[in-house]
């Protein structure tokens, strides 16, 4: 019955979805992503970083795999467009197993802001790479968000090896967020796609564990796997694989930063990290940018054709 009924939501939001319905149902992944990040700090007292991505993915992949039992159905072949999954998920396992490490040295705040920077990362590799500039309100959008991150996290006064790690991590997130758009766009199959990179976060994660945690670790770190896994890793990341079928990538980076702010906001709520005013006005800032790339492109509509499309 899960299953039959969340496909046929995905059947109908493939046909209906509009690009404002998809930039708000990404704003609920940046949401649950925000949170994820309390989880993922909150666990480094019970499980090194390979052990957590790993576990966590793996509660992950069990909750969506029904949904791509159903999809590999409506699809023919189990092996239909999954060569691009391959490179998806590898990128996205190392950038979570990066991610992770760096939060049990740096603040959740602060792992946030620095994850942020994919907002620019993204736009710059789509010009590189893809020969594709995106809306010029859109630029503007990540430049907002940029400076709104700026003032949230309180800028590079230091960069410890765990922020480094962040920044490194966010480069990667910027590079699956184009290759997510790649395969989702390419073969119609977005749930392979989020099944495929929780599966190599288990491959990736396990291997860099090392030898079996503790049961007792991992029991007293079941409340931070389920979100983690079920909440922020089965439902954030299938979100973000569908909804990419229906925007661009650039506007997926702005509205996905967000998370940067929901970490901040879950931070000062759950382990009273404290902002300062100027990290108020990077909250405005943040908001002011989702709202020029949710709503700017629609205003004003480019005219002018980039490389024979649309832009």
């Amino acid at each position: 019955m899960y299953a039959c009924g969340f496909s046929h939501f995905l059947r109908e939001a493939g046909h209906f979805m509009s690009r404002l319905t998809a930039n708000s149902l990404l704003l609920l992944a940046a949401a649950l992503w925000g949170g994820a990040f309390v989880a993922q700090a909150q666990s480094t007292a019970y499980l090194n970083a390979g052990w957590y991505t790993g576990l966590r993915f793996l509660l992950a992949f069990l909750v969506v795999f029904p949904l791509g039992v159903v999809e590999t159905r409506r699809a023919g072949s189990f092996l239909a467009g999954l060569g691009g999954i391959v490179p998806l998920g590898l990128v996205f396992a190392v950038s979570s197993l990066l991610q992770q490490w760096a939060l049990a040295f740096t603040s959740v705040t602060h792992a946030g802001f620095l994850t942020g920077l994919y907002v620019i990362f993204v736009p710059v590799l789509e010009v590189i790479f893809l020969r594709r500039a995106p809306h010029p309100l859109v630029w503007l959008a990540a430049l907002l968000a940029l400076a709104g991150t700026w003032f949230l996290g309180g800028g590079f006064s230091s960069l410890a090896r765990g922020d480094v790690a962040v920044i490194i991590s966010a480069f990667g997130f910027a590079v699956q967020i184009l290759l997510m758009q790649r395969v989702v766009r390419g073969t119609g199959r977005p749930v392979a796609a989020a099944l495929g990179q929780s599966l190599a976060c288990v491959v990736v994660g396990s291997a860099a564990g090392g030898g079996l945690p503790h049961w007792h670790a991992v029991a007293s770190c079941l409340p931070q796997l389920f979100y983690g896994g079920i909440i922020s890793g089965g439902l954030g990341f299938l979100l973000q694989a569908i909804c990419q079928r229906h925007t661009g990538a650039t506007d997926t980076a702005v509205i996905l930063m967000a998370e940067a702010l929901f970490a901040a906001l879950f931070a000062a709520l759950i382990l009273h990290e404290r902002m300062s005013s100027t990290g108020w006005l990077g909250c405005v800032l943040l908001f002011g940018a989702l709202v020029l790339a949710q709503i700017g492109p629609v205003l004003l509509p480019r005219r002018v054709e980039v490389g024979g499309e649309a832009a």
